[in-house]
């Protein structure tokens, strides 16, 4: 009994040994160690489990992407990019909530130069006594259920006069690549009232254990495993990618039901808070090429005139800008500096000539509406 309990001795306290070694380098790591350089988009994500809206940016995160080059992305304490808000709001303030993924978020692109920072400096300028301020919720890879949920956790703190939700295409598209794109992290958790057609969903990659949850946080696991594991990436055949890229235009797809269903639970949060509610459909590249209304377009237009909604349609402007040959997308969805411009100048007359922006901005109303031009 004697040496049994020798050996278990020994054992605890090598055991402790290793934990104590551990918790050092964890700390050492945490206090010495500079953030690891951001190499793609998913070193500004973490795994939030404890929320609804399932994953965000990690507050702090800073760094440049390889694929946007010397863009830097900064992350503010309160997990977002920009300039971070008093909550709750100043009385003197007109304060918009943005929603959306990687367009309202700025993908390639200064912080300076996305449209929210672009509005608020321009009605800084326009009207300075007004106090406006454009709170930016943007996450890339959120779709209109992570952007729902995060209004009803999160936006609504921030008291807002009026919510503006950003659309994208691709927000109709099965969003399981976009999450784990964004995060690196197999999100098996995600309800079925986050896919616009669940009926398509497919099956489970990957479970996320409370492990890869701990090692995510830690700095020291994190270490090992970016330097000395290869990092596991969810494999998709070419339909499944196809099906999370490929626009869904179709008129009588349950998609276009379920981004109205959410749209709808989004006005009621805004309307319950006080504020109101607009969107904002923000093309992408291949609509440039018609002359028409493009069918995307008029069943945003469709559902807005439903619901009573202000919807900002920036086509028309982004047709006539294309003669002029400045790039105005960086890929198939992401606007350029030059398509972020655009879309500001747009949001603005929309917003002002609807009264959205409240009677100090009416002003900014062109005497031909919203779609005339200075």
């Amino acid at each position: 009994m004697s040496a049994l309990r020798a050996v278990a001795e020994r054992t605890g306290l090598v055991v402790l040994g290793v934990v104590t070694a551990l918790a050092l380098a964890e700390l050492a790591l945490r206090l010495w160690l500079p953030p690891p350089p951001v190499m793609d988009l998913r070193g500004l994500h973490e795994f939030r489990p404890d929320k609804s809206w399932l994953y965000g940016l990690r507050p702090g995160a800073e760094g440049r992407v390889s694929a946007t080059g010397d863009v830097l992305y900064r992350i503010n304490a309160d997990g977002f990019r920009g300039p971070r808000h008093a909550r709750p709001a100043p009385a003197d303030r007109v304060r918009v909530v943005v929603l959306g993924d990687s367009v309202a978020f700025g993908y390639a692109v200064e912080e300076a130069s996305t449209f929210p920072r672009l509005l608020e400096a321009r009605l800084a300028a326009l009207f300075p006594q007004a106090g406006f301020e454009f709170v930016n919720l943007g996450v890339g890879g959120y779709n209109a259920w992570n952007e729902l949920e995060l209004l009803r956790d999160v936006g609504i703190g921030y008291q807002p006069d009026l919510v503006l939700v950003q659309f994208c295409i691709n927000d109709l598209n099965d969003p399981t690549l976009h999450f784990d794109a964004q995060t690196r992290l197999a999100l098996d958790a995600i309800p079925d009232a986050a896919f616009p057609d669940p009926s398509r969903r497919r099956g489970s990659q990957h479970a996320e254990s409370s492990a890869r949850v701990w090692c995510a946080r830690s700095r020291l696991c994190t270490l090992v495993h970016e330097r000395w594991l290869p990092a596991h990436e969810p494999e998709f055949d070419e339909a499944a990618r196809r099906a999370a890229g490929d626009p869904v235009e179709s008129a009588h797809a349950p998609e276009w039901r379920w981004l109205e269903a959410r749209y709808r639970e989004m006005a009621a949060v805004a309307a319950r808070a006080g504020a109101g509610f607009a969107v904002l459909a923000f093309p992408y590249r291949a609509q440039l090429e018609g002359r028409g209304p493009h069918p995307v377009e008029e069943r945003l237009l469709a559902l807005a005139r439903r619901n009573g909604w202000t919807v900002v349609d920036p086509l028309p402007a982004f047709r006539a800008a294309r003669a002029g040959g400045t790039p105005l997308f960086v890929d198939w969805w992401h606007p350029s500096a030059a398509g972020h411009r655009i879309a500001a100048a747009e949001t603005l007359r929309t917003l002002a000539c609807a009264g959205a922006l409240g009677e100090a901005a009416r002003s900014a109303c062109p005497a031909g509406g919203p779609g005339a031009r200075d």
